[in-house]
């Protein structure tokens, strides 16, 4: 995902994306604690519920995109990291305790780390490895929905935006912070859809120009749906490939 993330895992290793954010401010009140309730609301939701998601970012000359669904236990994801130097292609796929990963030779060789040579061998071939592996787990993190509640989190002062329309849908802008690779705070706006039902429907962060900083949005849609995931019908493990600690 999710947030440029996705964030989300793998692509923290090519773009230094957005660092985790801050926790939210306590001891709002008034309409800044209305906007606080909505962003809750929000965050609660997207923790029990199966989306897909569609996030594009830019970083520099760094262009990403990324797709994914998610479930409670298994989720896919895939992304495109373009720039000057080359195109990554990166696929990951969750399966209860087990993740899989596949791409092209530049993002096995880039995002993974993998030798010039493995690259070359596992080009668009799974490789799989078990959770729960610090350092692999970033691959697969945002395939679940908690992950997605986690991705969203931004600090206050919280405060509400124009309403608009997302996707056909009546939302209510929330605006926020989160903190970039610097520790700097960044504008983030969260669109949540009004009515009974707080559905995050679209996260927009915006930065100011520099080699460093990450501009970008995050659009949901199909909540509630039925996500599918297939077991790959081979896979090489990729512990044997790249030991993690």
């Amino acid at each position: 995902m999710r947030r440029f993330p996705v964030i989300v895992g793998a692509v923290t290793c090519t773009l230094a994306t957005t660092a985790g954010a801050l926790a939210a401010s306590p001891g709002v009140s008034g309409a800044a604690g209305n906007a606080q309730a909505t962003y809750k609301a929000a965050l609660a939701y997207a923790a029990t519920q199966n989306v897909h998601y569609v996030s594009n970012a830019t970083q520099g000359a760094a262009v990403l995109s990324v797709t994914g669904d998610t479930s409670p236990t298994a989720g896919t994801q895939s992304l495109i990291v373009k720039s000057t130097a080359a195109t990554e292609t990166l696929t990951t796929a969750l399966i209860g305790k087990t993740g899989y990963v596949r791409g092209n030779g530049a993002g096995l060789a880039h995002i993974l780390g993998l030798t010039a040579a493995e690259a070359t061998t596992y080009t668009n071939k799974w490789l799989s490895f078990p959770t729960g592996n610090q350092q692999l787990d970033a691959l697969v993190s945002g395939l679940r929905n908690k992950d997605v509640a986690a991705e969203l989190k931004m600090s206050g002062p919280f405060s509400f935006g124009p309403a608009t329309t997302i996707g056909g849908q009546a939302a209510q802008a929330v605006k926020g912070f989160i903190s970039d690779s610097t520790g700097k705070k960044v504008a983030t706006t969260l669109y949540v859809q009004t009515g009974s039902t707080p559905r995050p429907l679209q996260e927009v962060t915006t930065s100011t120009p520099g080699k460093t900083s990450v501009a970008g949005s995050v659009t949901f849609s199909n909540w509630g749906q039925q996500t599918h995931v297939s077991k790959p019908s081979h896979s090489v493990s990729l512990l044997s490939l790249a030991p993690a600690g």
